[in-house]
């Protein structure tokens, strides 16, 4: 029995046929002047999450219908083949099997003084190709196959609507047959006019990250740069600890090859880590700090830090930015208890939130105290280094397209920690903690100006520094707020946590 048929978009093509043994198969002439016959399995299993149309599975399912592996007969042109693709121009010249075949067919014909571009079907040589698909468990395959071939002889896709689907699943067959330089050059427009629907669900989510998989094998630049940084400050469901591999997130775009998926989250745990040091920095200063806040002078000076601590805890508190922990010990067991838990929403909206912060004052003298005249200025900064270096920028290689990765490589030797004259943790083995000083970074004027590289470096420095001081104006004892934002304990009934959480990679 044959294989049953997906429901699909009608062919403009003339579909007609081939018969193997009792069987008989489609055949599509993607050249009816064609001289091979290019014979293509397409292996589906119950695996399989999507398909082409995208109401084929769910019709499938609903009729409690076999999942189909067809097998569809192409008619297409030796020459084309192996002259845009590595692959085929491999596989269909001798000392191959499939070449020798070729080869050996194709002189019977002219020793008959047959044409091959004239015979029938069944007379052309075939060559066996199986799809296995572990990439994008689709059913329907075979359309997009066509649509490869039809786009490789010159013609246009036959099937619509050609959705975001149907070119990632393209993309990613050109790339299993070495076609991707042909694609890229000559489904340039259709590339760059393609237009991505991106919702703010789990589905707009697959659609986004398709985007980056499709800008990775076919534009090198600013797109693809602009499609990772979007991913990173969205974030990912599958980043949050809690992630199911089962079912439809087995395709590729799920977990993003080259090392772009760990590099994406690492990239993402690095900007959340460093704006959760503005808060974190000035809730320790403002409430263990020796030295005064208030510069002003006056009586209410000390009134004043203690004012404008309430404020800060009572405005993050507001947000969902801390945590208010009581001080007795809870068992991580403990179902009844309610955990901080990790922020995975939007980084652009985290800032804008962080924005919000009013201008506190305890009274009409103390207009410029507080965390807003503070915070505001490390946000631009932050938000230029985003906007500038948070995206990933492809190199050119001889083994294909890499970057600079944020991710650190393993350490040489193991560190060994000891304590100094005045508290501070010192690497003996010979590391150092990467520190980054606001006070020290150029006129707002001047940020993100400059060569891509070197605004870069300067979103790199900045994101994946180890320690960070936002203080901008010298400390009336001499002292540098570093010192007491990251050796000072919070002295109080209640322990403030900040309600960051990082993944491990």
């Amino acid at each position: 029995m044959s294989d049953p048929k997906i429901p699909g978009p009608r062919l403009s093509k003339a579909i007609t046929a081939i018969r193997v043994g009792e069987q008989e198969y489609p055949l599509l002439d993607i050249r009816s002047t064609g001289d091979l016959i290019l014979d293509v399995s397409f292996k589906n299993t119950t695996e399989c999450t999507k398909s082409i149309p995208k109401d084929a599975l769910r019709e499938l399912r609903s009729k409690k219908l076999p999942v189909p592996s067809p097998r569809i007969f192409y008619r297409v042109r030796l020459e084309t083949l192996k002259k845009h693709s590595e692959y085929f121009r491999t596989l269909l010249t001798p000392p191959f099997a499939e070449g020798v075949l070729i080869k050996e067919s194709l002189l019977r014909l002219s020793k008959s003084n047959q044409n091959p571009t004239e015979v029938e079907a069944e007379q052309l040589p075939r060559v066996r190709i199986v799809d296995d698909d572990t990439a994008t468990k689709t059913i329907g395959r075979e359309l997009i196959f066509g649509d490869l071939l039809q786009v490789l002889h010159g013609a246009s896709p036959l099937t619509t609507p050609f959705t975001t689907h149907c070119l990632t699943v393209l993309v990613i067959m050109a790339d299993r047959f070495s076609l991707l330089p042909f694609l890229t050059r000559h489904f340039q427009k259709n590339l760059l006019n393609h237009k991505y629907q991106i919702s703010q669900d789990k589905t707009g989510e697959e659609t986004l990250r398709q985007k980056v998989l499709i800008q990775f094998h076919t534009d090198h630049g600013v797109r693809f740069a602009a499609a990772t940084k979007e991913l990173i400050l969205r974030g990912s469901f599958r980043w949050g600890g809690n992630y199911d591999m089962s079912g439809e997130c087995q395709t590729i775009w799920w977990d993003l090859p080259h090392n772009l998926e760990a590099e994406c989250a690492y990239r993402r745990t690095c900007v959340l880590r460093t704006i959760a040091s503005i808060q974190s920095q000035f809730l320790a200063i403002y409430s263990s700090s020796r030295d005064r806040q208030c510069k002003l002078g006056y009586d209410s000076s000390a009134a004043c830090d203690s004012f404008q601590l309430g404020e800060m805890v009572k405005f993050l508190t507001k947000k969902g930015l801390l945590s208010l922990i009581p001080f007795q010990s809870v068992s991580p067991e403990d179902s009844e208890y309610i955990w901080p838990e990790a922020y995975s929403g939007d980084v652009d909206y985290l800032i804008n939130m962080l924005r919000q912060c009013p201008s506190y004052q305890i009274d009409h003298n103390h207009g410029r105290c507080g965390l807003r005249t503070k915070l505001l200025p490390a946000l631009d900064f932050i938000k230029s280094c985003i906007d500038s270096g948070l995206g990933i920028r492809l190199i050119a290689s001889k083994n294909g397209p890499v970057f600079d990765s944020w991710i650190p490589p393993p350490a040489p030797k193991q560190s060994f920690y000891v304590a100094d004259e005045k508290g501070e943790d010192v690497d003996i083995a010979g590391g150092s903690h990467k520190e980054f000083q606001f006070a020290l970074v150029r006129p707002k004027m001047v940020w993100g100006t400059g060569n891509n590289s070197n605004v870069e470096r300067s979103a790199k420095g900045l994101f994946t520094a180890e320690r960070w001081d936002w203080i901008t104006e010298p400390e009336s004892s001499g002292k540098s707020g570093q010192s007491e934002y990251f050796h000072s304990s919070l002295k109080a009934v209640l322990i403030m946590c900040s309600r960051y959480w990082y993944p491990t990679l």
